[in-house]
């Protein structure tokens, strides 16, 4: 059985749609501003990528916006562009339909403004609770197409929405769906979130003043990740079925693999990222020489861009360099939960279009950092076999192989 990639939908900081998306993603176009959401001036790190011009009520009503956080806004937009590129999938049997999505942080916006009128003694939004539960975006999905099966959400900080693609698939291939909605979303570029990251010196702090330079995976100066929003949505059927009713296939899913460090909470493991990217080619079926491009987890972190450089020599040997690699997050930041779908997007993108997105801000890399990462400018190369990698907080590593047909 072969799964198939037949639908997709992104909001991200360098467009909404994919085609948007991919043709800023190929310029090398940069999603990183000075934040306009709130007064970032006490913040250390006062840049984020945010969705800017980002109007749920283009497509929700004015209920539905009050009783939606941000997070799941996102993610209605970008399934609701997923859903329509796919075509009808009105042959499916609304029981046999899933939703599968990821998201570290849930409606933490709700949360802080929430916590915000408790500590001033104001009244509760009575929505407080569903807008900050994780699971509302993978509810409000169901509730407004009417899909009736299995309704999953994953919260793996930030290989959430990599884990949610995974347990799609496994869905399809035990038979427990007929058709999968997966993805992830985030919208976190908030005061106390970003406060939090701060405290673990987490964020990049020496660019304020030159944002969109700031988020440089790989690259010597590099000084901490870039805080970012989003969602991306893609949509899972079985080869047969989509073929069956004419729909467009982009790419296969051909495997999945995850494995957590079990060392530290926070800091990255060679081992267990090792371990994942083994897995996800070992479902897939296929050899590690397989593998010609990733796209990397890269959030632009000291230790972090050093330790997956080290995990991809470690698993591919003399093959790692002849891998193209690029960094999705140099262009938008850390979506956190949403990172992974918006990650796989761009490596489907890879795929069907025989282009590979550059890696921007790397003019120097860092010595320990020595592999092939498509520095500044596209490349044209025909890419068969590709991997997504994700690896959060908790030691959760995932990694998706995506083939052509």
């Amino acid at each position: 059985m072969r799964i198939v990639v037949t639908g997709m939908g992104v909001v991200s900081p360098i467009g909404i749609g994919v085609d948007q998306f991919w043709d800023a993603a190929v310029k090398g176009v940069s999603g990183i501003r000075r934040i306009q959401s709130f007064d970032a001036s006490r913040q250390r790190s006062q840049i984020a990528g945010e969705v800017i011009g980002f109007d749920p009520t283009s497509f929700l009503s004015a209920k539905q916006v009050e009783q939606t956080d941000r997070f799941t806004q996102l993610a209605l937009r970008a399934a609701s562009l997923a859903l329509e590129d796919a075509g009808s999938l009105e042959s499916y049997a609304p029981q046999r339909m899933a939703v599968s999505l990821g998201s570290g942080m849930g409606g933490f916006a709700t949360f802080e403004s929430s916590a915000a009128r408790k500590l001033q003694n104001k009244s509760m939004p009575p929505f407080t609770v569903p807008r900050i539960m994780a699971n509302s975006a993978a509810a409000w999905i169901a509730t407004k197409y009417g899909l009736k099966g299995v309704n999953l959400t994953c919260s793996t900080a930030c290989s959430s929405g990599g884990n949610a693609i995974g347990m799609g698939l496994d869905l399809l291939r035990t038979g427990k769906a007929d058709a999968v909605i997966a993805g992830g979303a985030e919208a976190c570029v908030l005061p106390l979130t970003m406060s939090g990251f701060e405290a673990l010196f987490a964020l990049s702090t020496h660019f304020n003043n030159d944002p969109e330079h700031a988020s440089r995976p790989f690259a010597k100066d590099r000084d901490g990740f870039v805080i970012g929003e989003g969602a991306g949505i893609l949509i899972l059927e079985k080869e047969e079925e989509a073929v069956r009713r004419g729909a467009k296939i982009y790419a296969y899913l051909a495997g999945y693999g995850c494995a957590c460090d079990a060392t530290h909470i926070v800091a990255p493991e060679v081992e267990g990222q090792v371990s994942a990217m083994k897995a996800a080619i070992q479902d897939a079926g296929m050899q590690p020489e397989r593998v010609d491009y990733i796209n990397a987890h890269a959030t632009s972190t000291p230790l972090g861009d050093i330790v997956e450089t080290k995990a991809i020599k470690e698993l591919f040997g003399e093959h790692a360099q002849e891998i193209a690699i690029s960094a999705t997050k140099s262009l938008i930041g850390h979506t956190i939960g949403a990172s992974a779908a918006i990650g796989s997007i761009a490596t489907v993108m890879t795929l069907h279009s025989g282009t590979i997105h550059p890696t921007i801000n790397l003019a120097e890399a860092d010595p320990e950092c020595d592999l092939s990462y498509t520095p500044n400018q596209a490349i044209q190369k025909k890419v068969q076999t590709a991997m997504c990698n994700a690896f959060g907080f908790g030691g959760n590593n995932v990694s998706i192989v995506f083939t052509t047909l």
